[in-house]
């Protein structure tokens, strides 16, 4: 286990055959049944994500990138602006404490192992 793995860091680049963009890629994928739950594309910030549904407050699958390089990935921060203001608040009123059940525990090792089973459906497809 390296030190990615003991603070939850897991990230599978796919590259496809063809320069998707992340709509056409979501396209692609946005049907087919993953282990994770079924994929949605959402606003983020200034960009978008195709995110599958939240394991806890802490911990989702993201798949993030363009141009037929994208991303599989753990991440701490739930996909959408109203989530990522109810996070910081919460981050706020708790000094930061509440941002460590991410790092630890059941639910992050549950993601990371979705991580990898959802990139290995996609690297199936041979898209």
């Amino acid at each position: 286990m390296g030190i990615e793995e003991i603070f939850g860091v897991r990230t599978i680049k796919i590259t496809t055959s063809a320069p998707y963009s992340l709509e056409e890629f979501f396209e692609k994928i946005r049907d087919t049944v993953f282990p994770a739950g079924k994929p949605a594309l959402v606003k983020d910030g200034l960009t978008y994500v195709i995110a599958f549904p939240q394991i806890d407050r802490n911990n989702q699958v993201q798949i993030v990138g363009n141009r037929g390089r994208f991303y599989v990935q753990r991440s701490v921060q739930p996909a959408g602006i109203g989530k990522m203001a109810a996070n910081m608040a919460l981050e706020e009123l708790t000094d930061g404490l509440s941002g460590l059940s991410g790092a630890f525990g059941s639910a992050k090792k549950k993601c990371m192992k979705l991580v990898q089973n959802t990139a290995d459906i996609i690297l199936a497809m041979n898209l």
